[in-house]
């Protein structure tokens, strides 16, 4: 017996996120890429990630082990697939599975514009999520994961 998997729209395969700091473009995009800031915010609130490993560049991979209360971690790979300092970067984003393989691969782009204001302007967009229930888990991660950036920032 064949199982068919329901196909999703492109549409409810990507999420996007904006979100205005207060803080000058160079350092928002520091805060993605420098791996002792990383460590102090990434990840979703009551989780911690400070072994984050982060080598930013075009090709550079990293290691995101978010740590919850129960001390296991979550981890999520990848790879640079674009580095253009300060406006733009994406990235392949895999979770290790429970076996020590990479899930199902998916791709983060941020991208910072300055504000007159001073403010920087950051819009994320990931996308080729398996499912909406993937979608959604990602979505409440990522908008409790940039409710850290801003209190650091």
């Amino acid at each position: 017996m064949t199982q068919h998997q329901t196909l999703v729209p492109e549409t409810d395969r990507e999420l996007e996120i904006e979100r205005d700091f207060d803080a000058p473009i160079e350092t928002l995009f520091d805060a993605w890429t420098n791996q002792d800031v990383l460590r102090k915010w990434m990840g979703p609130q009551g989780m911690s990630c400070p072994d984050a490993t982060c080598e930013a560049k075009l090709g550079g991979e990293y290691c995101f082990p978010m740590m919850g209360e129960s001390g296991e971690p979550h981890t999520v790979v990848g790879a640079f697939t674009e580095f253009a300092p300060p406006h733009s970067l994406s990235f392949t984003w895999s979770w290790i599975q429970e076996d020590g393989t990479s899930g199902h691969q998916m791709e983060v782009f941020v991208k910072f514009k300055a504000l007159e204001s001073g403010k920087t302007r950051m819009t994320l967009l990931h996308t080729n999520f398996i499912d909406l229930e993937a979608k959604s888990r990602h979505e409440e991660g990522w908008n409790s994961t940039l409710v850290c950036l801003k209190d650091l920032i």
